[in-house]
């Protein structure tokens, strides 16, 4: 089961956690540098360490299905938009996913709902430890793992959260806690990460480096901050409904009705419009709607995803009707709690 249709820890602000390591196998160049042949072998020597995991190959003209992989978070931009020979192994029931041949070799991924670190990294782990035993990862006594990026050496991890922050968003202090954050030797990004831009008060953090620090001090730092985070952003909530509560339950309100009545809706109103959605929900002002139910949305109504869930859409119009009738479909039952 996919980590959008999951519950977890904290997600009235946290939609998910990933922990990423980077690795790369001894006696070949960067990805950068490598030729096909060598990408190949490559995918050849991480599939067969990790037997359990299925592997899905992608060439130069597959990246249609790669971009509705990154939409879910699978994948990242750039290997979504590369044209070399890459490669997709999945395992763990769907919660580790392990991209071949992006900017280095092997990045391993674990996504969970939720904020859970722990368990992501237990995850990311077993698989580790399993290529570890099969294979020659670089390593250096004095940098730890060797990656493309300086970075991320060291450990070669990075702990990242996705959180939706409408309150701290809307009263204006975000800035402030993305500098605190900062400060603190975490970056805050957009939803698909670095170089993206925050959409629908969607907000991705992550550790600047990992050279220097053990893996549960990257677990403890991030841990740190995405409670504090969340706990601003709770208090945040409250102090609005409190003093404007009918104004906050007619934009919760007018929200729900545009969607449910919309014929055509562009993949950047609904993402808009979910921010408003899961303030409703956390406030308790919309019923028959849950925090899985509203990630499940998040990542369906995306261009890509719609594509393949509903074959034939090759025009932008055509993904805005239909994305207007699935977002109908999925809020037929939500209605507002007046009173």
């Amino acid at each position: 089961m996919s980590w959008y249709n999951e519950k977890g820890e904290m997600q009235d602000v946290v939609l998910s956690t990933r922990v990423r390591f980077a690795r790369n196998l001894d006696g070949y160049p960067f990805t950068s540098r490598i030729s096909d042949k060598d990408a190949d072998e490559i995918i050849e020597k991480v599939s067969a360490s990790l037997p359990e995991y299925s592997c899905e190959r992608f060439f130069d003209g597959m990246g249609a299905k790669c971009r509705a992989y990154m939409e879910m978070h699978y994948v990242s931009p750039e290997f979504a938009n590369s044209s070399r020979h890459r490669a997709l192994l999945t395992g763990e029931k769907e919660h580790v996913y392990i991209m071949v041949c992006e900017e280095d070799h092997i990045r391993i991924q674990s996504i969970v709902a939720g904020f859970a670190p722990q368990q992501a990294f237990e995850y990311a782990s077993r698989a580790d430890d399993m290529l570890g035993k099969e294979l020659k990862i670089a390593f250096s006594e004095k940098y730890g793992y060797l990656t493309h990026c300086p970075t991320n050496l060291g450990a070669a991890m990075r702990v990242s959260a996705m959180l939706c922050l409408p309150a701290l968003t809307m009263n204006r202090t975000i800035e402030r806690y993305i500098s605190a954050a900062g400060k603190m030797g975490v970056t805050v990004r957009g939803l698909y990460g670095e170089g993206s831009r925050a959409s629908g008060c969607l907000y991705q953090i992550s550790n600047k480096a990992s050279l220097g620090m053990g893996e549960g001090e990257i677990i403890k730092l991030m841990s740190e901050v995405v409670t504090k985070l969340a706990e601003a952003e709770r208090k945040s909530r409250e102090m609005l409904f409190e003093a404007n509560r009918d104004k906050l339950m007619d934009k919760i309100a007018r929200c729900l009705g545009i969607l449910k009545n919309a014929h055509m809706l562009t993949s950047a109103e609904a993402s808009e419009s979910f921010s408003d959605l899961k303030l409703g929900v956390s406030l308790g002002a919309l019923e028959n709607i849950t925090d899985e139910k509203l990630n499940e949305m998040l990542i369906a109504v995306q261009p890509a995803t719609l594509s393949m869930l509903k074959e034939g859409l090759e025009r932008d119009n055509e993904r805005d009707l239909a994305r207007a009738g699935l977002v109908r479909d999925m809020l037929s039952g939500v209605t507002v709690r007046h009173g």
